[in-house]
């Protein structure tokens, strides 16, 4: 009892000496922070982890200053090493167990400031507080910031206790608040295989004992697991106070993969686990094949690989690369990622549940489903096309184009369920099922499905017709002026909405036409053929589910082809004679029989390009009877060869013919020819006429009818016409002087009486333009007192230059003088002399044809360059206002 009385006398002491301590020390550190205000704030205070499932996950965060706030990292403190020394002292702050996974969240929302901090943790420290420098300062981040925070996954009930690496140490576990070590005795392969997996690293590969001599036994747990576990406290185990404690396991360092952000697990951007830490993986240098992505979908037990692609990120963001070293392996294969930033990440998209395998290419193949952690075949006895087309979508493969059952012999088969589906599902495992029973399914009904998917329907089948039937499928020729059409059908267990067949390149809607289809067919029909219906056509579908994907598109390349096979015979004209035909490489006059009409007449006119039908009659072929065609016709006027709507067939002896006259049988009268001192401009084809001069206008037509007559069509501000008789195939069209009205196109009608019909045709037109000004003109210059006549001076003539007109010619006179004032509009002639120039200078000389009665003086005249010292004056006796000259 004195025992006792004396140490509780010594408990009380103790605890009143540490009750003292404390609040010299609460005080102390009252009267730091107070002289800390005004100078480097003091270190956290406490850690925690925030906004997660428990208290041993979240947003780390710090206490500072009696206010939590997130800890954030930026330079070397922000490294991946780094990282898991916060990550493990921040576990062991909080009293949680190992490190699990680590991930920064650069998308904090929080409107609320993070403490940013600068010291650094080694890893054995106990708390936050221990952890290098203790200093810290204030910074706001918002989501636009490059600051982030740690997220931090701990494990509750185990933990590794050793050095700073979060997959090795002594292995304890959580026990009666607080922590009991692991028995060696008992803690086996799949003990090791459960904790390992627990703790988020790869499988174990040592694991030793501690017991030494000397040393007390303590009170530990020990493990009975199988190794399917997912956490070591599944495991079955017991309290010993005599076992061996286990010193440490080291679990092997693998890299973990993953998906987020998509909308299943098995989609979304690509993320690497390394040293606890998740980032995106990046792969600027492009390591990474399709083939690699599809072995990402097998490690992450997902189903067939669908796509991958890279994203550009708005912002950067810590991330693993792919190395060197990784060239020839995927990620899920090369464990050589090195710490980076970039804002280039990649997706990756698998099937969920299920995916082909054994075909040649990925979406080709066996189908297997998902099953309690295993993959089964699908029985091909009662496997639909609507659960085909919904297959091949969950792949992302597109389209079924076909399925198959294969028995695999005597091996015993495991069967999925039998889907009913509608076709429109997204998923196989949305579609309604039951479940089959394996071991009473008939293995020669139940094979494999094997299904083989395309990214669009298949392309339909096309032939082309034309009215002497089909066409050979290497020879896709169509005879100008013949009708044709292009059918196009097709092969498919499903709804097809409408078939089109594009023109060109199908860039330009209004060369489509879209139909909906009859019997698996559709038939597109077209006129006369013309050159322009020359090029490619595609033919394609869609089906009723998706309407916005057409197939393959079937091309079919088109000719028209030029095939003379029908002539007129005729000395004078094409367009009138005799009808003969080409068929069988053979030539034949055509009888005249019942089924001939102005209809049949007209096809031949319109194939032979000669207008319409003027008269069709039965002519006699000279000699005696000899063989001919009889054509059957089916014609209605409309068509643009003969052949295309009647067919031919030997008529043994005839001595009658059909004759056939078009309105196009006079041939085209040449575009008139000027004669002016106007000039051609070949590229507008248009004619310049200086105002006042005479010209003449030329009709003419190759020899072909004798007789006739021309007549000279005239549209400009008052049409008119003029008319002359053929001479020797020709008419002239004279005009004294070129005025405004005269201005505008002319075109030649030549006209005869042949065949007992009057018929016209008209040539090519001819544009005149007027040119309004002068090629002569009257300059005062000095010589002249009264400078304000326009009508008086020394005369200039317009030839290439303006230059003036010697006297040097000895034809000038009074006369020619008043060809200038006619010209100009100045009255008549009231003088004309020679004037002495300064000196010699180059003039124009004056060569005449001239008697008086011109408009124009150079309508009779021509100059040449010439040197004098002397030019001619004119005066005329009106004035520029009588003349409105421009």
């Amino acid at each position: 009892m004195l025992w006792i009385k004396h140490s509780l006398i010594f408990r009380w002491s103790l605890a009143v000496f540490w009750y003292f301590a404390v609040q010299m020390t609460d005080i102390s550190s009252l009267k730091a922070e107070e002289k800390h205000v005004s100078r480097t704030p003091a270190g956290p205070e406490d850690a925690r982890l925030a906004g997660g499932r428990g208290p041993c996950s979240g947003r780390l965060e710090v206490k500072h200053q009696g206010e939590w706030r997130a800890l954030t990292l930026r330079g070397r403190e922000a490294g991946a090493q780094a990282n898991v020394r916060y990550a493990l002292v921040a576990c062991r702050h909080i009293g949680c167990g190992s490190v699990v996974s680590i991930e920064h969240n650069s998308n904090n929302t929080d409107s609320q400031p993070a403490w940013e901090v600068n010291f650094s943790c080694s890893g054995p420290e106990s708390a936050l507080q221990e952890c290098g420098s203790t200093s810290a300062r204030k910074r706001i981040h918002g989501k636009e910031s490059w600051t982030s925070s740690l997220d931090v996954i701990c494990s509750e009930s185990v933990r590794l206790v050793g050095p700073a690496d979060r997959c090795q140490g002594k292995v304890e576990v959580r026990w009666d608040q607080g922590w009991a070590s692991v028995c060696e005795e008992g803690f086996q392969a799949e003990a090791q295989k459960v904790l390992c997996r627990e703790l988020g690293c790869g499988p174990p590969g040592s694991f030793s004992g501690s017991f030494k001599k000397g040393e007390g036994l303590v009170l530990s747990k020990q493990f009975q697991c199988k190794g399917n576990e997912s956490h070591l406290g599944d495991c079955a185990s017991s309290t010993r106070n005599n076992c061996r404690t286990a010193a440490g396991i080291a679990c092997r360092s693998v890299n973990e993969l993953r998906l987020v952000g998509g909308e299943t697990r098995c989609k979304g951007i690509l993320e690497g686990k390394q040293e606890g830490e998740w980032r995106p993986l990046t792969d600027s240098l492009s390591y990474l094949r399709p083939e690699d992505s599809a072995k990402v979908c097998e490690h992450l037990s997902c189903g067939g690989f669908i796509s991958t692609s890279g994203i550009h990120s708005p912002k950067r963001h810590r991330v693993w690369e792919l190395s060197y070293d990784c060239r020839d392996r995927g990620p899920s294969e090369c464990s050589a990622w090195q710490e980076s930033g970039s804002d280039s990440l990649r997706t990756v998209s698998c099937s969920e549940g299920v995916r082909l395998v054994d075909g040649p290419e990925r979406c080709s193949g066996k189908l297997q489903l998902k099953s309690t952690g295993s993959w089964v075949s699908v029985c091909s006895g009662s496997f639909t096309p609507e659960a085909a087309l919904v297959a091949c979508r969950d792949l992302g493969c597109g389209f079924a184009d076909r399925f198959d059952g294969r028995s695999l012999g005597a091996q015993s088969q495991i069967w999925g369920p039998l889907f009913q589906c509608e076709g429109t599902e997204k998923h196989l495992v949305d579609c309604p099922s039951t479940t089959l029973n394996a071991t009473e399914t008939d293995p020669s009904e139940c094979g494999n499905t094997f299904l083989h998917c395309v990214e669009r329907p298949r392309q339909p089948f096309a032939n082309l017709y034309t009215s002497q039937g089909p066409v050979d499928d290497k020879n896709t020729e169509v005879l100008k002026g013949h009708r044709f059409a292009i059918s196009c059908f097709y092969a498919s267990p499903y709804n097809v909405s409408s078939i089109r067949l594009r023109s060109g390149d199908g860039s330009d809607p209004s060369s489509e036409q879209i139909k909906a289809p009859n019997q698996n067919e559709a038939v597109f029909l077209f006129p006369a053929a013309e050159n322009y219906h020359q090029g490619t056509y595609q033919c394609d579908y869609n089906f009723d589910f998706s309407k916005e994907i057409f197939s393959e598109p079937r091309i079919m390349h088109l000719t028209v082809k030029d095939l003379e096979d029908v002539r007129l015979v005729s000395v004078q004209s094409r367009c009138a004679g005799a009808l003969e035909v080409q068929h069988q490489e053979e030539w034949r006059a055509v009888s005249f029989l019942h089924s001939w009409s102005l209809r049949e007449a007209a096809v031949v006119c319109t194939q032979l390009g000669c207008g319409a039908p003027v008269s069709s009659s039965r002519v006699q072929l000279p000699g005696a009877a000899r063989p001919a065609w009889r054509f059957y016709s089916d014609c209605d006027g409309s068509e643009g060869a003969l052949m295309g709507c009647g067919s031919v067939r030997k008529w043994l002896s005839s001595s009658g013919s059909t004759q056939v006259v078009c309105s196009d049988i006079l041939l085209r009268p040449n575009r008139p020819v000027i004669s002016t001192r106007g000039y051609y401009d070949e590229q507008e084809q248009d004619v310049l006429l200086f105002k006042g001069h005479s010209f003449s206008l030329n009709c003419s037509v190759e020899p072909q009818y004798p007789g006739g007559s021309f007549s000279l069509m005239f549209t400009g501000s008052n049409p008119t016409s003029y008319t002359l008789p053929a001479v020797n195939h020709s008419a002239f069209f004279r005009f004294a002087a070129a005025e405004p009205a005269h201005q505008g196109n002319y075109s030649c009608v030549y006209h005869n009486y042949v065949f007992h019909q009057n018929f016209s045709a008209e040539g090519q037109s001819l544009s005149l333009i007027l040119q309004v000004d002068y090629d002569v003109m009257l300059d005062d210059g000095v010589l002249r007192e009264d400078d304000s006549e326009a009508c008086a001076g020394r005369l200039l003539v317009l030839q290439e230059e303006w230059r003036l007109l010697s006297t040097g010619s000895r034809v000038w006179d009074l006369k020619h003088a008043a060809l200038v004032c006619r010209q100009l509009g100045c009255g008549s002639a009231a003088s004309t002399k020679q004037i002495d120039l300064l000196h010699n200078t180059p003039v124009s000389r004056f060569f005449s044809d001239c008697d008086g009665s011109e408009s124009a003086l150079m309508d009779c005249g021509s100059v040449q360059l010439w040197f004098s010292s002397t030019a001619i004056e004119v005066v005329c006796t009106g004035h520029q206002g009588a003349a409105g000259r421009t």
